[in-house]
């Protein structure tokens, strides 16, 4: 359970990467009296940014969370920042779309049709 000493340090669980578990900041956030909702939506973000953060590099969300919880992004997730402090850039997955699936200019929209509407 996360626990907040004396001297304003967090003692918390951590995962084996060295980052915050998920329900431990959940439960630090609550038990300064707020929710990852409330935070999203102060900091002017969309509600799911706090959520999303515990899971997935969302840099506005972990920030959000952060500055609540008094700390640094980087003691809450370790593990989305280099040793020299500068933070890994998130990676993003596209579906990569081979040369069958392009359309050439010379070739009209294909569309689904059903054998009625041919």
């Amino acid at each position: 359970m996360a626990i907040r000493e004396p001297n304003g340090r967090w003692k918390v669980a951590k995962l084996p990467s060295g980052d915050w578990h998920p329900e431990e900041i959940k439960a630090a956030v609550r038990m300064l009296g707020s929710t990852l909702y409330a935070l999203s939506r102060d900091a002017g973000l969309p509600e799911h940014a706090c959520r999303s953060a515990l899971r997935r590099s969302h840099f506005d969300g972990e920030f959000a969370i952060a500055e609540f919880l008094g700390v640094s992004p980087r003691q809450v997730w370790p593990s989305r920042y280099r040793a020299d402090g500068s933070r890994i850039p998130a990676i993003r997955y596209r579906p990569l779309i081979t040369t069958d699936q392009m359309i050439s200019p010379d070739q009209p929209e294909r569309h689904r049709q059903n054998a009625a509407a041919v």
